[in-house]
């Protein structure tokens, strides 16, 4: 939630509990793993719990969550069930309650009073409205985010098409690609490994500066079925593993002790088909859980569709100059990588 949103949220949560003279007025909305969180709210004291999760079942707030009606309690003091969202003493000088679920499970707007018989049906109702305008308000942002969103990957596409002329030399070329991929994506650490020379080994080629790989693992190959990296060039199949409870080290992904003991509970390898045969795995990880939307595995997609593209025609490149060099024998380059054929012929 950006602070903008956030800080329309806490003003219209101020008008709520103006309009019915609440004691507090909270929103909980569903986070990216679906839990009820505290979002904004509104209290004449300092003592809410911003931490709380709201669990279906557990006090009045769970029951809207576990029933998604509303509830109005106007005596809370016949009541055994709690509220949950206070750490100090509030919670037991609260008399009325009054709580309206927010559609397709977004979240919960509750407010309290500390006199009894506060809340009428009639300003349930109304209560309701605010609830409806809330969900809107989510939705709108969500829309707009999301718009932001597809603009920035059409900006990205733009980028990378303009990447070749402005970056002729490959190492230059990989570099920014792979930067541009994490500051689209938000995805932390991006990498390209490639096929070796002969084809049963790879080696990483390039990686974002802030990717933890040990510099003594530059040129070194790993087998075929080494980590997840070496399963997706092993299989020619891509891989997302996004879990927010287990992660992958370094030992899964490439080799023993290429990142170290480094958690990532992001992992997405996306195999690179070059001359009918995968050459190159495209690498995408994070600390955190980031599990890509569908407008992202598009945006992939396409990226790695383009980069297909390119590398094919440096393979195409290179044999053409192959069979020059046997006709007409001329000098080559150094051994290694060169700038017009990044990736082996085999």
């Amino acid at each position: 939630m950006d602070a903008m949103n956030l800080g329309c949220l806490k003003h219209l949560l101020g008008i709520v509990a103006n309009s019915f003279d609440a004691y507090s007025a909270v929103l909980f909305l569903a986070d990216d793993e679906g839990v009820l969180r505290m979002a904004a709210y509104f209290s004449l004291g300092d003592d809410l719990d911003q931490e709380v999760e709201v669990r279906a079942g557990k006090g009045l707030v769970g029951w809207i969550l576990r029933n998604n009606q509303p509830l109005l309690v106007n005596n809370f003091e016949l009541q055994t069930e709690s509220l949950g969202y206070y750490s100090g003493k509030s919670e037991s000088a609260v008399k009325s309650f009054m709580g309206c679920p927010l559609r397709d499970g977004q979240g919960i707007v509750c407010v309290d009073s500390k006199k009894s018989y506060s809340f009428s049906t009639k300003d349930q109702k109304i209560l309701h409205q605010f609830a409806e305008f809330i969900a809107k308000l989510q939705l709108d942002t969500f829309r707009q985010e999301s718009s932001r969103q597809d603009f920035l990957y059409y900006q990205a596409l733009q980028e990378l098409q303009d990447l070749r002329q402005r970056y002729p030399h490959w190492s230059a070329y990989l570099k920014h690609y792979l930067r541009i991929l994490a500051g689209t994506t938000g995805i932390k650490h991006v990498a390209l490994a490639a096929r070796d020379e002969y084809g049963q080994n790879f080696f990483i080629e390039g990686w974002t500066e802030d990717f933890p790989i040990n510099q003594r693992t530059k040129g070194e190959t790993y087998p075929f079925g080494s980590g997840l990296v070496g399963w997706v060039f092993k299989n020619e199949k891509p891989l997302f593993s996004v879990d927010a409870e287990t992660s992958h080290t370094g030992v899964t992904l490439f080799a023993k002790d290429v990142i170290g003991s480094l958690a990532l509970h992001t992992v997405i390898c996306l195999p690179l088909s070059v001359h009918k045969r995968t050459r190159a795995v495209l690498i995408l990880a994070d600390e955190a859980p980031r599990d890509p939307g569908a407008e992202m595995r598009v945006f992939l997609r396409l990226v790695t569709e383009y980069l297909e593209f390119f590398l094919e025609n440096l393979y195409l490149k290179n044999q053409l100059n192959r069979l020059r060099a046997q006709v007409a024998p001329q000098p080559t380059p150094d051994a290694g990588h060169s700038d017009d054929a990044p990736l082996p012929p085999r």
